[in-house]
C-alpha cells in the first residue's frame, strides 16, 4: 500500500500522537482523550471552507428572540 506521508490515515496519526500505556490515573486519561479531541478537532476546522466559517459567523452574531 503506498501512500504518501500527507496522506496517511486519521487512525495512524493519532497512535503516533498518543502513547498509550497501561496503568495510570483518570486524569492522565482524561488528558490523552483531550488532546485527541482537539487534535481531530483542528483536523475538522482545517477542512472548513471560508464560506462555511462566515455563515457560523453570522449566526453566532445574530440576536436570538426567545
Amino acid at each position: 500500500m503506498n501512500v504518501k506521508k500527507s496522506q496517511k490515515k486519521p487512525d495512524d496519526i493519532i497512535e503516533n500522537l498518543v502513547h498509550f500505556e497501561w496503568g495510570g490515573t483518570t486524569t492522565q486519561w482524561e488528558e490523552t482523550a483531550d488532546q485527541i479531541m482537539h487534535y481531530l478537532q483542528d483536523q475538522l476546522d482545517a477542512a472548513e471552507s471560508p464560506e462555511e466559517k462566515q455563515k457560523k459567523i453570522e449566526y453566532g452574531n445574530q440576536k436570538q428572540y426567545w
